[in-house]
């Protein structure tokens, strides 16, 4: 590397001549001023790098929040279209249910067409019994009451 760059120098008369000897400059400022600049930009140079330390850690620190926030935001969207999803689930059974409440209604009106008057009546109340989401107990009690009146008259 070294002969490299000797063989790339100019050979002419100005190079070769020995460099003049560096003059010391005259400073403009005592050694002590110069001495006390330099310890300032020293600590400028050190409150530089503490600054950048901390706006570092504050970067940090903002990295992390948004970071837990977009987790979070994908958190509730994935909840939200589970619910979405549920909610469509239940419509579709309760459409289901309904379908199942026409059929039967559809098969004891047959049954009231053939003449049947008194089983017709009985397919009624059992379809709409089988068609009725679940009921509390005090509330079936009321209906078999209901239901035997109405099965003696």
């Amino acid at each position: 590397m070294v002969a490299a760059t000797k063989t790339s120098t100019q050979t002419n008369a100005v190079t070769k001549k020995k460099p003049a000897a560096k003059k010391l400059s005259v400073p403009t400022k005592k050694a002590s001023v110069l001495a006390r600049e330099a310890q300032a930009a020293k600590k400028r140079l050190l409150k530089l790098r503490a600054d950048t330390k901390k706006a570092i850690e504050a970067a940090k620190r903002e990295v992390a929040q948004a970071t837990e926030a977009a987790k979070s935001a994908a958190r509730y969207e994935k909840q939200v279209a589970k619910d979405k999803l549920a909610a469509k689930k239940a419509k579709v059974a309760s459409a289901k249910k309904t379908t199942g409440k026409a059929a039967a209604r559809k098969a004891a009106s047959k049954k009231i067409a053939a003449g049947n008057k008194a089983s017709t009546n009985a397919a009624l109340k059992k379809a709409a019994v089988k068609g009725a989401p679940k009921k509390r107990a005090a509330e079936k009690k009321v209906v078999s009451t209901v239901a035997t009146s109405g099965a003696s008259a």
